[in-house]
């Protein structure tokens, strides 16, 4: 099944403003052919997101592992570091969102023993957030964690940056659960802009 790679790096030696940067990630794009959408981090200027889509997970393992990614990659490490990279299957994951100005991006980890009741709390926050026209949402499970761990992605995108709460600020749970707010934990929330389109967008 083809996933949707969501990896966040951090600029060194240059800016996001800088053609530079966008000219030497559109180059990868086409020598990888994984249709890369490009969003600056909004909290945090020096951090990039690049979301690109592969035909399976083992894909993108496997030219992890081969010599073409330091063929492919190794002109970017001059100015990008790597932070973190997570997969989701595409079905769970609409590349729609993805073309939108900007997008939020929350990370939970979530306890084995609620992954059932969450994932239906999920559901519901998600409804909630698309009756706002303005809002797009999606959400998967990561489908490269190691046995025994569960990791949630929502994505939501807008038309601009007027902020909108995330699962961790509504402080949802299971209504048999409330006692135990601890079945989850928040990783992280990033807010990010379209580094292909202009801020003036929104």
């Amino acid at each position: 099944m083809s996933v949707i790679e969501i990896t966040q790096l951090r600029l060194k030696g240059l800016t996001v403003d800088e053609p530079e940067l966008l000219k030497s990630l559109s180059l990868v794009r086409g020598q990888l052919r994984t249709n890369s959408r490009f969003f600056s981090c909004i909290e945090d200027s020096s951090l990039i997101f690049i979301f690109g889509v592969w035909p399976s997970l083992d894909a993108h393992l496997e030219f992890l592992a081969s010599p073409a990614r330091d063929e492919v990659l190794g002109p970017q490490e001059d100015i990008l570091d790597f932070r973190w990279t997570v997969h989701l299957e595409l079905d769970s994951a609409s590349l729609l969102l993805l073309d939108a100005p900007f997008i939020a991006i929350e990370r939970l980890n979530v306890d084995p023993g609620h992954i059932v009741a969450y994932d239906g709390v999920i559901k519901e926050h998600v409804r909630h957030l698309q009756k706002t026209e303005s809002l797009k949402v999606t959400h998967g499970w990561r489908c490269d964690m190691p046995t025994g761990s569960h990791e949630l992605v929502i994505l939501t995108s807008s038309g601009s940056t007027r902020p909108h709460f995330t699962f961790a600020d509504e402080r949802i749970v299971p209504s048999h659960d409330s006692n135990n707010k601890g079945a989850y934990q928040k990783i992280s929330t990033h807010h990010a802009w379209n580094m292909e389109r202009t801020r003036s967008d929104a």
